[in-house]
């Protein structure tokens, strides 16, 4: 992830802060490689992971200066790879005739994936994992034609006991 900068923001759970997130980086002109949200354990809250695409520290600061201004952000972080836990899901739909079932089902479990699907000639598989590792799983499926693919983008937290928010005001950037 030479290039690639990984922000953590913890936001309100309201109707737009996705496309007022998304629309900064528009009008920014700032290139986003994914970014993923979901409900946290504080239902007011949503959690975004926003993977940017950057060699320039001060592009990262004006990014997050940006950000900071939203109001419906609460906290933002730049996700370490030494302090942070980095995971990714996957669906892939393989070609798979019925000659091939027994030798691709050994590959999916040495490779630790879950079978979803097997029809007349294909099969659906998931994984989850650093970005990295699904690659990694990926080239070994080379021999099998992907015939649909569906990734989650990124995902990261904190590698630590310390929660990423503690829900007190004094603690925010806002």
């Amino acid at each position: 992830m030479s290039n690639k900068k990984v922000l953590s923001a913890l936001v309100r759970n309201h109707p737009g802060v996705l496309q007022r997130v998304s629309g900064l980086f528009y009008r920014r002109g700032y290139n986003i490689e994914t970014i993923s949200a979901c409900a946290t354990e504080n239902p007011k809250f949503t959690r975004m992971t926003i993977v940017v695409i950057t060699n320039d520290e001060l592009e990262m600061s004006q990014i997050i200066r940006q950000l900071s201004k939203i109001q419906d952000i609460r906290r933002i972080a730049v996700m370490d790879s030494d302090k942070a836990i980095f995971s990714e899901s996957m669906m892939v739909k393989f070609e798979c005739p019925p000659e091939c079932r027994t030798e691709f089902l050994n590959l999916t479990f040495r490779n630790h994936m879950n079978v979803l699907y097997i029809g007349d000639s294909t099969a659906t598989v998931t994984m989850t994992g650093s970005p990295d590792d699904l690659d990694a799983v990926l080239d070994k499926f080379a021999a099998y034609r992907i015939v649909e693919m569906n990734r989650s983008g990124l995902s990261a937290m904190e590698a630590s006991d310390r929660p990423f928010a503690e829900m007190d005001d004094a603690e925010f950037i806002n």
